[in-house]
C-alpha cells in the first residue's frame, strides 16, 4: 500500500484540525503556524514540498501517494514578493566566503531582516548600522572598506586556494603571528593579508600570515 505524502500545511485525513508541519515533522494545530518561529515563510516551505513531491513521484515507483484535492492551509497563498536589491548589496553578498571583516559583514547583513537592500548610499548604510545598539566600530569600518572596494569596480575575489592556506599555516607553525595562540590550543586560525586587498594587497605568500580570529578582527583593515 502506498504511503501518504504530506505537504507542509496539509490537513490530516480523519483528524479534524490537525495539520502537518514540515519544519517540525509533527502533526500540529493550526495555531502552531502562527505561534512558532520558523525559518522562512510557510508558503516557501509549502512550495518546497510541492517540488519535492514532483521528484519523489517520478522516482518512487508508486510507493507514495497524495490524494487529489487534499486540503492545505497554504496552497492558495500568493508567492511572497522578492525584495529588490541594489548593486552594493548584490556585490556584498558575493563576498561572504572571505576570511576578513568584509566577509563577516556580508554574512551579518544577510541575516539582518531590516538591512536596506536597495540603497547604495554609504550614508544610509552607515546610519542603519549605527542605529543598531550591538554594532561595534569594527563593523562600521568594515562597511567603509567594503564600500570603497565596491566603488573601485574591482572584480569579485576568487579567494585563496586551500593549498595556499595550508602553506601559510605550515610556514607560520599553525600559530597566530600576533598573539602566538596555536591551533593545538584551540585557536581558530585564519589566513590574513598584511596589506588588505582593499588597499591593493596581493595574494602572495609574503603578504599573507596566520592570525587567530580575535587578532584578525582587531586588526580589521589596518596595515601591519
Amino acid at each position: 500500500m502506498a504511503k501518504r505524502y504530506y505537504f507542509h500545511g496539509d490537513e490530516i485525513e480523519g483528524k479534524l484540525g490537525q495539520f502537518y508541519c514540515a519544519y517540525c515533522d509533527l502533526l500540529v494545530s493550526e495555531n502552531h503556524f502562527s505561534d512558532t518561529q520558523h525559518s522562512g515563510s510557510d508558503k516557501e516551505r509549502y512550495d518546497r514540498s510541492v517540488k519535492g513531491w514532483k521528484v519523489l513521484r517520478e522516482n518512487s515507483a508508486g510507493r507514495f501517494q497524495r490524494p487529489n484535492g487534499a486540503s492545505n492551509l497554504f496552497s492558495s497563498l500568493p508567492n511572497p514578493k522578492k525584495h529588490k536589491t541594489g548593486p552594493f548589496y548584490r556585490w556584498l553578498v558575493k563576498q561572504q566566503d572571505r576570511d576578513d571583516p568584509i566577509g563577516d559583514l556580508s554574512k551579518d547583513v544577510q541575516r539582518d531582516k531590516r538591512f536596506p537592500l536597495e540603497t547604495s548610499s554609504l550614508e544610509e548604510l552607515r546610519n542603519h548600522l549605527l542605529a543598531n545598539f550591538f554594532v561595534c566600530s569594527e563593523t562600521v569600518q568594515a562597511l567603509d572598506e567594503a564600500y570603497k572596494e565596491f566603488k573601485s569596480n574591482k572584480s569579485v575575489r576568487s579567494g585563496l586556494s586551500l593549498s595556499i592556506r595550508f602553506e601559510v599555516f605550515r610556514r607560520d607553525d599553525y600559530r597566530c603571528q600576533i598573539c602566538g595562540a596555536s591551533a593545538s590550543e584551540g585557536a581558530r586560525l585564519e589566513v590574513d593579508h598584511k596589506i588588505p586587498v582593499a588597499k591593493e594587497g596581493a595574494d602572495e605568500m609574503s603578504n599573507l600570515w596566520a592570525l587567530c580570529f580575535e587578532c584578525n578582527r582587531g586588526k580589521g583593515t589596518k596595515n601591519l
